[in-house]
């Protein structure tokens, strides 16, 4: 399993673009990043994106999503109904309310049309198929909600995981487990962060609980370093083997 990194920065820092994560080129975990043009740059397209999932509804996770919703609407050829959408409870609302209000009602009606994407509700135990991945879902306490950490898995039964953003909770640890990598947000370094955040000493208790799952730290107020784990950068592109195998 490969995984690209597309935005390694927290919200509102300046060491990389917006949450977005990229898995075998075709499953994009949240869409804050301006994915269009960075997926070029990762040898992929939008138009081989089969799975989107969202972790919760916060601006720097989800407002690019539009975007590439519109460039495969106006894509020649269109291909409806090969996209598929998931995250919390109120996505395809939350999603229409972006397009109209970004864009207009005639847009919304281009992607109705020419993308027809499928959206699936997923929820605090969820454990469903989507776009050949296991797809598992955990709730995760943060600043808005519904908030969802993921596990995702092949068929070969490679694992990475996704904290999204996550305080401390026992979803955020359920996720995790037995994950071959974990994505883990880290916006802090010098001491607890609010608004349902991790911070560097947090995420080293995870690492410890953890010792057969390698973490990348991303979603990163600013990149330094914390012994026994990988720092994210943008366009980072790392592929993934099961310890098992």
């Amino acid at each position: 399993m490969r995984i690209t990194v597309l935005g390694s920065g927290s919200a509102f820092s300046t060491c990389g673009c917006n949450a977005g994560y990229l898995v075998d080129g075709r499953v994009l975990i949240d869409c804050g990043a301006p994915v269009p043009a960075l997926v070029r740059r990762a040898a992929t397209s939008i138009h081989a994106i089969t799975l989107v999932l969202l972790t919760h509804f916060h601006a720097d996770h989800s407002f690019m999503l539009p975007t590439i919703l519109g460039a495969r609407a106006f894509s020649d050829p269109a291909a409806p109904g090969s996209l598929v959408i998931g995250g919390p409870v109120g996505t395809r609302e939350y999603i229409t309310r972006l397009v109209v209000d970004g864009y207009g009602s005639h847009i919304r009606h281009e992607i109705d049309v020419n993308v027809a994407p499928e959206y699936v509700a997923l929820q605090d135990g969820s454990d469903v198929e989507l776009a050949g991945y296991r797809v598992q879902s955990h709730a995760v306490v943060h600043s808005t909600g519904p908030s969802l950490a993921y596990r995702l898995t092949d068929a070969r039964g490679v694992s990475i995981g996704f904290s999204g953003d996550s305080e401390l909770c026992g979803g955020l640890r359920r996720s995790m487990a037995g994950c071959d990598l974990y994505v883990c947000e880290c916006t802090g370094w010098d001491g607890p962060t609010p608004g349902g955040h991790l911070w560097r000493d947090e995420v080293a208790g995870l690492m410890s609980a953890n010792p057969g799952t390698r973490f990348l730290l991303s979603h990163l107020s600013e990149r330094r370093n914390l012994p026994g784990a990988l720092v994210a950068h943008d366009l980072l592109s790392l592929e993934i083997s099961s310890a098992a195998t």
